[in-house]
C-alpha cells in the first residue's frame, strides 16, 4: 500500500525539488501577517472564546499570585491551550489578546503544514502552493485563527501529528497527540490510532510513544479527581450542560430531516464538497487495494491522512447522533478542510498521471478541463460566501459590546460600582477586572438568598441574558411582580429599573440591563 491507484512517484515535474527553509519561512510569514492583524481587528467569532479568555485570566492571576493548583486547570474544557496562554500572558501581559495571537500563530502553522503535507503526497511544489493559498486565504480560517478558541491550535497539533507519522517520527507524533488530547477530547482517539499506524507502517511499536499518549487522558482524569472529587466529574459537568441545553431547546433532541440536512450542509460547506469527495474516493481506492494486497506492504502517507480525517469525522458524527454534540457548527469543518486538501491534490495529480499530461497542460484534456472548472467554481463560491459572512460578522453591531461599553463607562465614573452579570462575553469585553463581578458561580440559586446577596454585595447593575440553565429570568419576574422579597426583611424592597442603551438593538437580542435599587419604585429610564 505504498500508493493508492497509479504510482505518483513516477510523475515528477520541475517543481518537485524540496522547498528550501527560506521558502518555508516566507510562507509562514505570509500566512501569519493577516492572522495577527485579525487577532487585533476581528471580533471573536463565537461566544465560547470569552469563556476561554476568562479561564486564561484566572489561570494567569493564580500564576502571578503563586496559588496555582490542579483546580485552576479544571473546567468545562481541557486545559492545555488556556495554560499556554496564561503562561505567556503572565510574562508579557494582555490576557485578552494573547489567546488570539497564539491562535493566529497556530493558524499560520496550519497553512505551512498543509503545504508540507501536500508536497509529501505529490512531490509537486505548484500543487502544494495552491493548497497553501486555499487555506491561507480562506475567510473562515482567517476568522477562527483570530479567535481565542481551540479549533485552530488543535488542528495545528493534529496536522503536525500526521506529518510526524508520515516522517516516521513516532515519539514526536505521540507528543503532538498528547498536546491535541489535552485541548479537545476527540483526540483521545489518537491513543489507539498512532500505535496502529506505527505497527502497519514500520511493523514495530514504540512503548514510550504509547505511554506518552496515555498520559493525556490519565492526567485529565487525575485533575478531575483532585478538583472535582471524582475522575468522571468532567463528564458529569458536560452531561449536565447537554441536559440543560436540550431542556432549553427541545428541538435539538430530535433529528428531523430538515435539521440533519442543515447541520450536515454546514459541515460539508466548510469542509468543501470537492475535498470531501476526494477523501471518500481515496478511501474507496485504499479499501480496494487493501482487499487486493492485504497488509503486507507499508501503508502510504495518503492513508495516514485518511485515517486522521475519517477518525475525527466518525467521532463528530457519533457525538452528534448520540446527542452529545447538540449542533454541528460550521467551524467544525475547518479541520477536515485542512486534512483533506493534500488528499485532493494527490487525486488531481493521479488524474494527470492517468492522462499523461503535466499540471500546466491540464486544460488540453476535456475531463481535466471540466474538473478544474468545477474546482474553481466551488472554491470561488465558498470564498465569496464566507467573505460575505465574515464581513457581516465584523461590521454588525454587537449587543454584548454595547452593554460592555456602558458598564465600562459606569465603572470609570464610579470605581465602587458592583455588577451582576452571567455572560462571559460581556464581562470580558467590559475591561472590568473579572473577579469584581458577581455571577451565577459565586451567587446563591434560590430567590431569597439571591436578593440578599444583591443587597449585601451592593450590586447596582444587573445584566440579564437568556442563557441555558439560568434562573435569572424567573428571579427578575418575581422581583418585578412584587412577589420576591416579601418573606424576609433583609431582601425586601429590591426593585429593578430597566436601562435603555444607545444604540439600541432589537429586543430579540436577549440582553437587558437593570439598575438595582433598594427601596425605590421601579421606573423606566429614557
Amino acid at each position: 500500500m505504498d500508493h493508492i491507484g497509479p504510482p505518483l512517484a513516477h510523475f515528477r515535474c520541475m517543481s518537485s525539488t524540496k522547498p528550501a527553509k527560506s521558502q518555508l519561512f516566507l510562507l509562514l510569514i505570509l500566512s501569519a501577517i493577516p492572522r495577527i492583524i485579525g487577532a487585533f481587528w476581528l471580533p471573536n467569532a463565537f461566544g465560547d472564546a470569552y469563556a476561554y479568555t476568562e479561564q486564561v485570566y484566572y489561570m494567569r492571576r493564580a500564576l502571578l499570585m503563586g496559588t496555582f493548583s490542579q483546580s485552576n486547570l479544571f473546567g468545562f474544557w481541557l486545559p492545555l491551550y488556556q495554560l499556554i496562554c496564561a503562561v505567556v500572558s503572565a510574562l508579557i501581559g494582555s490576557p485578552f489578546y494573547v489567546p488570539k495571537i497564539i491562535s493566529a500563530l497556530s493558524g499560520a502553522g496550519v497553512c505551512l503544514l498543509v503545504f508540507l503535507l501536500t508536497f509529501e503526497l505529490t512531490a509537486n511544489k505548484s500543487l502544494a502552493l495552491v493548497s497553501f493559498t486555499l487555506v491561507a486565504l480562506n475567510p473562515y480560517h482567517l476568522l477562527y485563527s483570530s479567535a481565542a478558541m481551540t479549533d485552530i491550535p488543535h488542528a495545528f497539533f493534529i496536522l503536525l501529528c500526521a506529518h510526524c507519522c508520515i516522517k516516521d517520527r513516532w515519539l514526536l507524533a505521540a507528543l503532538c497527540g498528547l498536546a491535541a488530547g489535552l485541548m479537545r477530547i476527540e483526540s483521545w482517539s489518537l491513543v489507539l490510532i498512532i500505535p496502529v499506524l506505527q505497527a502497519l507502517r514500520t511493523r514495530r511499536l514504540s512503548v514510550l510513544a504509547c505511554i506518552t499518549l496515555l498520559l493525556g487522558p490519565a492526567f485529565w482524569l487525575y485533575v478531575s479527581w483532585k478538583a472535582g472529587g471524582s475522575p468522571w466529574r468532567y463528564f458529569e459537568i458536560r452531561n449536565t450542560y447537554i441536559v440543560e441545553t436540550l431542556a432549553a431547546s427541545p428541538w435539538l433532541a430530535t433529528f428531523p430531516l430538515w435539521r440533519v440536512g442543515l447541520d450536515l450542509l454546514r459541515l460539508v460547506y466548510t469542509t468543501q464538497p470537492m475535498v470531501l469527495f476526494a477523501c471518500c474516493l481515496s478511501l474507496t481506492l485504499a479499501i480496494r487495494e487493501l482487499q487486493l494486497r492485504g497488509l503486507r506492504h507499508r501503508i502510504s502517507s495518503e492513508c495516514i491522512l485518511l485515517v486522521f480525517f475519517f477518525a475525527h469525522l466518525t467521532f463528530l458524527l457519533l457525538a452528534y447522533f448520540t446527542r452529545n454534540q447538540p449542533e454541528v457548527w460550521p467551524r467544525y469543518g475547518l479541520i477536515f478542510f485542512t486534512l483533506g486538501l493534500p488528499v485532493l491534490a494527490a487525486q488531481l495529480l493521479r488524474k494527470h498521471v492517468a492522462t499523461g499530461l503535466s499540471i500546466s497542460d491540464s486544460f488540453k484534456d476535456a475531463s481535466l478541463r471540466l474538473a478544474n472548472i468545477v474546482l474553481m467554481v466551488l472554491f470561488g463560491l465558498q470564498f465569496c460566501i464566507q467573505l460575505i459572512e465574515v464581513t457581516r460578522t465584523t461590521v454588525k453591531s454587537d449587543p454584548n459590546k454595547i452593554v460592555a461599553e456602558f458598564l465600562e463607562d459606569q465603572r470609570l465614573a464610579d470605581r465602587s460600582l458592583k455588577v451582576y452579570c452571567e455572560d462571559g462575553a460581556i464581562r470580558v469585553l467590559s475591561g472590568i477586572p473579572l473577579e469584581e463581578f458577581k455571577d451565577q458561580y459565586n451567587s446563591p440559586n434560590d430567590t431569597e438568598s439571591f436578593l440578599r446577596s444583591l443587597r449585601e454585595n451592593q450590586i447596582r447593575l444587573l445584566v440579564y441574558k437568556d442563557l441555558p440553565g439560568s434562573r435569572l429570568a424567573e428571579i427578575i419576574k418575581e422581583i418585578r411582580s412584587g412577589k420576591a422579597g416579601s418573606a424576609r426583611s433583609s431582601s425586601k424592597g429590591i426593585t429593578l429599573e430597566e436601562v435603555t442603551l444607545r444604540p439600541r438593538r432589537k429586543a430579540n437580542d436577549g440582553i437587558v440591563l437593570y439598575r438595582v435599587h433598594g427601596n425605590e419604585m421601579a421606573s423606566s429610564s429614557r
